[in-house]
C-alpha cells in the first residue's frame, strides 16, 4: 500500500507540474541587471611586469555596474538556445611604486570596460510547478575597452619615453557559462537570479609586449526578469 501511495503521488505531481513547464516552450525573452566582478589575477599580472622597481603596491576596484538582455528559444522543457548581449561595465587598478636608479614615486592607472554578445545551449532541470534551475555554457564575443595612463618615473616598454598614456581596443571570443533559479510567479512571465563567468578577457600584459589589456576572468551576479511569448 505504502508503493502503491507513493506511485500515485508522484504521479499526481507530475500532472500538476506538466502545464506549468509545457507553457514554457518556445519563444522568451528578458532583461537583467546586476554586479560584475573582475579577478585579482589582473593586478598579479600587472605587477608582474614592472621592472626596476619596489614597494610596489595596487589599488584594485573590481566591481562595476552591469546589465544585459536576452532572448531565446525553448526547444523543450530541458533545453533551450539563448543569445545576449551584455555590458559587465568598468573596473580600474592605480599601481603605485618606486622606479628607476634612484627610485623615486611613480604610478601607472588602468582602466577596463567590457561589454559583448553571447551565444548559449541552456539546460534546465524543474523542481516542482513554478521553480527551476539552469545551467548555460556558450561563447562570449567580448570588446575590452582598456587605457593606461602613467605619472612620475615610469614609462612604456616599447614605447616613446615622454608618452603617458595609451588606449587599446580588442575583440576576441572567450568561453562563458553561468548557473542560476528561475521562478515563474505570474502567468507567463517570471523571476530569474543568475551567476556567470566570463573567462580570460583581454591580452596577458607582458614586458615589451604590445596590444596588452590585462587577461582576467569576469563574473556577473545579476536578478532579471522573463517573459515567454
Amino acid at each position: 500500500m505504502n508503493v502503491r501511495a507513493i506511485a500515485i503521488a508522484a504521479s499526481a505531481t507530475l500532472m500538476l507540474a506538466s502545464p506549468a513547464f509545457a507553457q514554457s516552450r518556445g519563444w522568451y525573452a528578458g532583461i537583467a541587471a546586476g554586479v560584475s566582478r573582475t579577478g585579482s589575477e589582473l593586478v598579479d599580472n600587472r605587477e608582474s611586469t614592472i621592472t626596476l622597481a619596489q614597494d610596489i603596491h595596487t589599488d584594485f576596484d573590481a566591481n562595476g555596474d552591469a546589465w544585459k538582455i536576452f532572448g531565446g528559444y525553448r526547444v523543450n522543457d530541458m533545453i533551450a538556445l539563448e543569445a545576449s548581449y551584455a555590458d559587465l561595465g568598468s573596473h580600474r587598478m592605480k599601481t603605485e611604486l618606486l622606479g628607476g636608479d634612484p627610485p623615486l614615486p611613480a604610478s601607472t592607472e588602468i582602466h577596463r570596460r567590457i561589454s559583448g554578445f553571447g551565444a548559449d545551449l541552456v539546460l534546465t532541470a524543474p523542481f516542482g510547478r513554478r521553480f527551476a534551475v539552469f545551467g548555460a555554457l556558450g561563447a562570449f564575443r567580448s570588446r575590452l575597452e582598456a587605457s593606461a595612463a602613467l605619472e612620475g618615473n615610469i614609462v612604456f616598454v616599447p614605447g616613446d619615453p615622454g608618452e603617458r598614456s595609451r588606449t587599446t581596443t580588442r575583440d576576441e571570443t572567450v568561453t562563458h557559462f553561468g548557473l542560476g533559479g528561475e521562478w515563474m510567479f505570474a502567468g507567463a512571465t517570471s523571476v530569474r537570479i543568475e551567476w556567470e563567468r566570463y573567462t580570460k578577457v583581454g591580452k596577458p600584459f607582458a614586458v615589451g609586449g604590445t596590444g596588452t589589456t590585462g587577461e582576467a576572468d569576469t563574473d556577473l551576479y545579476s536578478i532579471g526578469i522573463v517573459h515567454r511569448f
